[in-house]
């Protein structure tokens, strides 16, 4: 007989690896956060062939700690105005090394999602027509920079990655360079969030 596999063993596991990898990307190595993608997707991710720890635990009813403003929320107070450009998970401050980095605690949200809305919400509005969510962003960088490398990257990704959306910053000289690294930084917000939402770590226990 197959032993019964402990998923609540498996959860403590990934929430470990979650924490040295944010722990890693904090001592100054960003590309850890391919990791903490490959962490998520094992949390949360379902397919046809493959259930979430969480689905496991039957633990999808929990909620997840978000940081980030609810842009479609304030959207639909606004009738017919389009949204043209969002990020809600990093912060900018010229001058600083590097000046572009996750706001961890230091933002003004915190609010509870169910896990299905957290996976889901915006995070980024690229253009009036490109909203991309948590999910888009960790199953791209877990799929193909993760568990595989592959070339083809989604157009949205590239755009994450190039960063000539979001921002420039601007040097003594008045030369603008684009911000770089939104999809790492906003992998390592989103480890934050779940290191931070008490139901997901309850379940260690």
């Amino acid at each position: 007989m197959t032993p019964a596999v402990d998923f609540r063993a498996a959860l403590k596991k990934q929430i470990n690896f979650l924490t040295r990898s944010c722990q890693s990307f904090d001592a100054g190595f960003h590309d850890e956060a391919i990791r903490i993608a490959v962490c998520i997707r094992v949390l949360l991710h379902d397919t046809k062939n493959q259930r979430s720890v969480l689905t496991h635990l039957n633990a999808k009813g929990i909620a997840l700690t978000s940081t980030c403003l609810d842009i479609a929320a304030e959207a639909g107070r606004h009738p017919g105005a389009r949204c043209r450009v969002f990020n809600g998970m990093g912060r900018y401050a010229p001058g600083s090394d590097p000046p572009y980095f996750p706001k961890l605690g230091n933002g003004r949200f915190r609010y509870d999602l169910p896990v299905e809305q957290w996976w889901m919400q915006a995070v980024f509005v690229l253009d009036p027509d490109t909203w991309v969510s948590r999910k888009d962003i960790v199953l791209v960088a877990a799929d193909k920079e993760g568990a595989h490398v592959d070339a083809a990257l989604t157009p949205m990704y590239l755009r994450l990655v190039e960063s000539n959306d979001l921002g420039f910053v601007a040097d003594e000289h008045g030369k603008q360079t684009p911000i770089t690294e939104h999809h790492y930084v906003a992998l390592r917000q989103m480890g934050h969030e779940l290191l931070d939402s008490p139901a997901l770590v309850a379940w260690t226990n």
